[in-house]
């Protein structure tokens, strides 16, 4: 027992932070180069969606999969022994556990969310999902956007630029415009689903919250 709290105090340390804070630099650095050079989808998948890339094809070097997943463990163990578990220190914890929430979000939301693209034409009804009956049929449309009707609800709403509309929890955003005859067109759409979308804006409140609590029991003590 004593070994495993050695390891987890040792997992927990500003050291082993501070490890991985340099890790992570230099994995966004090269990162960030490698996707100037060879594009941003591969540079993704290969960086920033994967975990373990290997070095001149031999060294094997943390993703930010695994990156992200020994902050997590550093932060957690943080939480538990080195922030006193008082009032005045709570605001302190709320902020470490705001980076638990968003890393811990993050994995959630890539392992739950779906995007993908249909087509439709005009008077035609979209498939988003068979199994849960999620659809909409297209009314109108031009390369400025869409009237569609929600199959969920039945309403009639107007698909822009940078104007989704909400489909049975899919976000539905207006892609192109084909037309195939003059009376006649086909329309795309990019269609999104995350359940953890939430995740930013909980870690945002949480954050302001604990930096807020932290910093009035700051100044509290030293005007004592």
């Amino acid at each position: 027992m004593k070994k495993i709290a050695c390891a987890l105090r040792l997992l927990g340390s500003l050291q082993f932070g501070l490890i991985l804070f340099i890790a992570l630099f230099a994995l966004i650095f090269w990162g960030t180069l490698f996707e100037a050079k060879a594009g941003v989808e591969f540079g993704t998948a290969r960086f920033f969606d994967a975990w373990w890339i290997l070095v001149a094809g031999v060294l094997p070097f943390p993703a930010l999969k695994t990156l992200a997943l020994l902050l997590f463990l550093n932060v957690l163990c943080t939480c538990i022994f080195r922030i006193p578990h008082t009032w005045k220190k709570f605001g302190l914890l709320l902020v470490h556990i705001s980076i638990l929430v968003l890393i811990g979000g993050s994995f959630a939301s890539s392992w739950s969310r779906a995007s993908f693209a249909k087509f439709g034409l005009e008077g035609g009804t979209v498939l988003i999902d068979p199994t849960e009956g999620a659809s909409f049929q297209i009314l109108d449309g031009d390369s400025a956007g869409a009237t569609i009707v929600r199959g969920d609800v039945g309403d009639t709403v107007s698909l822009e630029w940078n104007s989704p509309q909400k489909v049975c929890g899919y976000t539905v955003y207006f892609g192109e415009f084909f037309p195939m005859t003059e009376e006649k067109f086909a329309l795309q759409f990019f269609i999104k689903r995350d359940p953890f979308a939430f995740v930013p804006y909980l870690f945002s409140g949480l954050l302001f919250v604990g930096l807020i609590w932290h910093l009035a029991c700051t100044l509290g003590g030293r005007k004592r």
